[in-house]
């Protein structure tokens, strides 16, 4: 890692898991001309399954904000990162989405939050976000997932059988970001931590899972997306485009993406 200063439809019988289908729905969180062309891919890509119904897509930047009715048909939905700052009060549909997210809490619909939407949801819940002591936070980062008892069993079964002798997992996952979740909302348990951030991976309820790292993005979409712009904004180094692109070599993307499926079902 480099780092710069600067309610679930009920089923009338089981399939087994790798046969069970699932209605996803997508929050939108930034509207940005060269991300828009591109999330149905990235989505289809790292969340839909053949068997799945098709995405459907909440555009929340632009006030198209969930809600328990809206979701009522969908078994999960997973939360995209943004550019946006969740220190940023004054946006009314993140004010709006924060409280989708109070609202669904230890229901029966799934949530995945990345980044941005990981910040959203533990503030939302009581956390408190700020600026990263390491500065701007860009690269692979490896992920150290502990303490598995003392999560809820499946989430804490679902981590033990991808991890080594059911004891130890690390993850190396890509991550770009500059602000954190300095501190854990009341009642959520931290699941995984890294040297440079310490909630990287957060239950902040039974049903609702976060990452800061981004599970749904490649090294070429990163430095092609994001290295220009923070580069322009000097949080980064031209310079160090060699170092960072070699540091992104040997990730663990495709064995998130499974637990996150996993939990998703679960």
């Amino acid at each position: 890692m480099v780092c710069f200063k600067i309610q679930r439809l009920t089923r009338f019988y089981r399939k087994e898991a790798s046969e069970v289908s699932m209605k996803l729905g997508i929050i939108v969180c930034d509207g940005n001309e060269k991300w828009m062309p591109l999330y149905e891919t990235i989505c289809n890509r790292c969340f839909r399954k053949e068997e799945d119904s098709e995405l459907t897509y909440f555009h929340a930047w632009r006030g198209e904000v969930p809600t328990i009715h809206n979701t009522q048909h969908l078994d999960a939905v997973v939360s995209l990162g943004s550019a946006h700052m969740v220190t940023d009060t004054s946006l009314q549909w993140m004010k709006d989405l924060s409280k989708f997210f109070l609202a669904v809490g230890d229901t029966n619909l799934k949530v995945l939050a990345i980044c941005f939407s990981h910040q959203l949801i533990n503030k939302a819940y009581g956390g408190e976000v700020d600026v990263s002591e390491h500065g701007f936070i860009f690269g692979a980062n490896p992920i150290k997932f502990e303490n598995f008892k003392n999560l809820p069993t499946k989430l804490g079964n679902i981590l033990k059988n991808f991890a080594k002798d059911g004891k130890e997992l690390e993850l190396n996952l890509l991550e770009s970001h500059r602000e954190e979740v300095s501190e854990l909302p009341p009642k959520a348990i931290l699941v995984g931590s890294s040297k440079y951030c310490r909630a990287e991976v957060v239950l902040v309820r039974r049903n609702i899972l976060t990452f800061q790292s981004h599970p749904d993005l490649t090294p070429g979409l990163m430095m092609e997306k994001i290295w220009p712009a923070i580069t322009a904004k000097e949080y980064v180094r031209e310079g160090d485009k060699s170092a960072v692109e070699e540091q992104m070599k040997g990730l663990d993307t495709n064995k998130s993406l499974k637990i996150i499926r996993e939990f998703l079902k679960s």
